[in-house]
């Protein structure tokens, strides 16, 4: 019975989590980074995503602020599993500095590239080869 009650406080919790229809127009950057970070403590995945997109679409002349954004969507979709949409999110980020790494942070660009290596490193003990001789 308590197990129950758990298991259904932990759904109602989950079910709580909501994703923003209209996120308001006058939030400043430093609100929406703070929404962002928020649903993204509480796993609120989609929220956070949501927010972070809102920062890179609102503020696309503060470079450094839609670089971390949009490192920040790859490694929710890396932490969801998302490993195609990782790896295009962390590419794209890392082909921003191409063009622009002087006015860029450096730690998206060095976090991205570890990523990268982990997303490969996955999939490389996902292949069948990995699996066989991991089994010898």
């Amino acid at each position: 019975m308590k197990r129950s009650l758990i298991v259904l406080g932990v759904a109602v919790l989950i079910g709580c989590q909501t994703v923003p229809t209209e996120i308001p127009e006058d939030l400043t950057q430093a609100e929406l980074i703070q929404q962002a970070q928020e649903s993204a403590d509480q796993e609120n995945w989609e929220a956070a995503i949501a927010y972070y997109g809102a920062i890179v679409e609102r503020f696309p002349q503060d470079r450094a602020a839609t670089a971390t954004a949009r490192y920040e969507i790859a490694f929710i979709e890396y932490k969801r599993g998302n490993l195609d949409e990782a790896e295009a999110g962390l590419l794209e980020l890392i082909g921003m500095y191409d063009f622009e790494a002087e006015s860029l942070p450096a730690w998206p660009r060095v976090l991205a590239r570890r990523v990268l290596e982990v997303i490969e490193e996955e999939r490389d003990a996902q292949t069948p080869e990995a699996e066989a001789t991991a089994g010898e």
